[in-house]
């Protein structure tokens, strides 16, 4: 039997889905996909446990403004995708997102575990795998094109976590296999190229977005990848290729400048495109963001003997401080009945838009234009920042055997995002019992966008030159996108401890346009005096009285680049005793290494007690060198006793010495305690 083209295939499964359009093809166990949808698009994700994470995109409604392209597909794969996929290297090898697959796209691979299977989570699908020490997300959502301005892209995202404790070299790519509706050949538009063989583009010289369509006459769908601008993460590379060379290759694949897009093996033309973001050192508990765009493209066509479509941004930024260049692109196609003579195109700028380059021109020739042909230019334009508001501009076709043609599109400059910082955090700290309060110190920021576009990649970094972070807190934070009059609140837990005095702290916020930074904030911190003191006596009772059992903790507070500390306790053996004697003197929270898997045991030696002196001697204890703690905060010793007799007496701390890292000594004030037994 002869083996058959993938879009052959995809005919008959569509023919024998409406023949049997009343009879289920998949129990809900084993329903393929999993989607969401909106009125332009919709993104399906695979849920069989072969190909299980990968995904497909087609239309719902389409573009509003034409009819025809309802219900079609732009990635190949339908209700199963299986043909596009995601490569993750780590170090030299190649793991593949999602289940593993038994057919030709990335089957040799290596796969993970699944962690999260797809779900759908705020409108969003979200999936999860383990790939060797990397832990990726993907999440399929909406997004505003940068073209049409709707919300009739899907945004690809990935998340690569480093969770190993050693760092690693990551890097992603991302294959998507395209297709117009049943088109599976189109080329690929750049500016003012048509991609009809291989072909790669690198991060120096990427486009914004790229365009394909099959005719302006009869467009049936126009797709678009989008390589800068919004949320999307350029690509160091992008390869456009056959399918069946790029998917052959899980990393590398045969590439040969100037081969059509017939696929690999067989004989359909059938183009993909393989974006690359190169590997990059991924340390310990960092993770790195990888977003692409892809959808329908926004193109005003204009019909005629000479049919024009032009295509830009719906949206520039500018203002006197920041203008925004962007590329304006017209398709030209000779839709009459016979060749068009001397084709010009002349690009007409309202009052508020410039070309880039005074050198350049707004009048294009072409020559001649046979029938079906389809010439396309671009022109680099920036706004003068004089104006805001939504502008017209125009290209006038005109060819001296043929009527002219005057496209026109608008486009809206606004003024760029602009980020307030409202940081906001405590003037003083107070001391309660020997320590700082509040501990940690929280400093909030709240940033709003106040400015008239979008803000995009925003992240926050918090400069605390004399305070250390809290444990799990980090000085860098991602505040993602933040929309005209939209704010985000993000908080910091800072831990002043050994340090004293009027002490400042700021934050820089930084976006895809700027960088902001706000005035220091500055909070007095007290001085507390490192101390070595006899605790409050614990008992479970509300006082100590004869006969009973009660604890004494031996503190030390405050105490800055804490080793070691070695002491003695007196006590008056007429009124106190210690009956188990070392039984009952328990090793002091300083000399316990708590964070850890497991609790491990400091160097401590077990304290010699004589009830007939009331002294116990030879308290000794040694955090180590590498183990000495920045400020110490807890006990040296806990010694049980049991009260005597009623009466006053005394608990005293001889001969105490307390050690630095270095071993050198360390002034603390000593503090005694009177007991009063009942």
């Amino acid at each position: 039997m002869p083996t058959l083209s993938r879009l052959s295939t995809f005919l008959i499964s569509v023919m024998l889905i409406f023949s049997a359009a009343a009879v289920p093809c998949f129990s809900q166990e084993q329903k393929p996909n999993l989607e969401i949808a909106n009125e332009y698009i919709r993104i399906i994700i695979n849920t069989l446990e072969e190909n299980m994470g990968r995904f497909s995109v087609g239309t719902t409604g389409g573009d509003p403004d034409r009819v025809g392209d309802e219900h079609q597909h732009l990635i190949y794969g339908g209700e199963e995708p299986w043909t596009s996929y995601t490569t993750v290297r780590i170090g030299n090898q190649n793991w593949v997102f999602g289940n593993p697959t038994n057919r030709r796209a990335g089957k040799t691979g290596l796969y993970g575990q699944v962690v999260q299977p797809p779900t759908i989570v705020d409108d969003s699908l979200v999936s999860s795998w383990q790939l060797g020490p990397i832990l990726v997300t993907q999440t399929l959502s909406f997004t505003r094109s940068i073209t049409s301005g709707l919300m009739d892209t899907a945004k690809i995202e990935y998340q690569l976590l480093n969770t190993d404790i050693v760092s690693h070299m990551v890097g992603m790519r991302l294959v998507l296999d395209t297709m117009l509706g049943y088109n599976d050949g189109a080329p690929f538009r750049l500016t003012d190229r048509a991609i009809l063989t291989d072909t790669v583009f690198y991060s120096h010289e990427m486009p914004a977005f790229w365009q394909a369509f099959d005719s302006l006459s009869n467009p049936q769908v126009i797709s678009q990848g989008t390589l800068a601008g919004g949320e999307v993460t350029p690509p160091s590379r992008v390869y456009f290729s056959n399918w069946g060379s790029i998917v052959d290759g899980l990393w590398d694949f045969n590439y040969q400048p100037g081969r059509d897009f017939m696929r690999a093996g067989e004989f359909d033309l059938d183009s993909a495109i393989a974006l690359y973001w190169d590997q990059q050192p991924l340390r310990p508990n960092e993770s790195k963001n990888y977003v692409a765009y892809y959808g329908l493209g926004g193109v005003t066509i204009t019909p005629g003997e000479l049919a024009v479509a032009l295509t830009a941004p719906w949206q520039v930024k500018a203002d006197q401080r920041h203008r925004e260049t962007f590329t304006i692109v017209a398709y030209i196609e000779n839709t009459g009945k016979g060749e068009a003579r001397d084709v010009t195109a002349t690009l007409q700028l309202p009052a508020g838009l410039e070309l880039l380059s005074a050198s350049d021109s707004l009048k294009r020739h072409y020559g001649n234009l046979a029938v079906g042909e389809t010439y396309q230019t671009s022109w680099q334009v920036i706004p003068t920042g004089a104006v805001t508001g939504d502008v017209t501009y125009e290209v006038l076709v005109e060819a001296t055997n043929s009527e002219s043609s005057l496209a026109k599109r608008s486009i809206q400059i606004v003024k760029p995002d602009f980020l307030d910082i409202d940081l906001i955090g405590p003037l003083f700290l107070s001391v309660e019992n020997e320590r700082l309060s509040p501990l940690p110190m929280e400093v909030m920021a709240k940033v709003t966008n106040v400015g008239g576009a979008t803000a995009y990649n925003v992240q926050a970094m918090l400069h605390h030159p004399l305070f250390k972070l809290a444990k799990g807190d980090a000085a860098l934070k991602k505040l993602g996108t933040i929309h005209p009059s939209d704010s985000v609140t993000v908080k910091w837990h800072l831990d002043p401890t050994g340090i004293s005095g009027q002490l400042m702290y700021s934050l820089d916020v930084i976006s895809d346009t700027d960088r902001y930074s706000s005035k220091p904030n500055e909070v007095f911190v007290p001085y507390i005096e490192p101390k070595v003191f006899v605790g409050e006596p614990q008992t479970s009772h509300d006082r100590v009285a004869a006969g009973q059992y009660f604890s004494i903790p031996i503190w030390a507070t405050n105490v800055p680049d804490f080793r070691k500390a070695e002491l003695e306790v007196s006590y008056d053996p007429q009124y106190l005793e210690i009956v188990g004697r070392s039984l009952d003197v328990t090793r002091g929270t300083l000399f316990v290494d708590p964070a850890l898997a497991q609790t491990r045991l400091l160097q401590w030696q077990t304290p010699l007690v004589d009830n007939y002196k009331g002294v116990v001697s030879g308290i000794v204890g040694d955090r180590g060198g590498s183990q000495a703690v920045d400020s110490a905060y807890g006990t040296l010793i806990t010694i049980h006793f049991r009260a005597k007799k009623s009466g006053n007496t005394t608990i005293r701390l001889d001969n105490v010495s307390v050690y630095d890292s270095k071993l050198l000594p360390i002034d603390v004030r000593v503090i005694d305690r009177d007991i009063v037994i009942e």
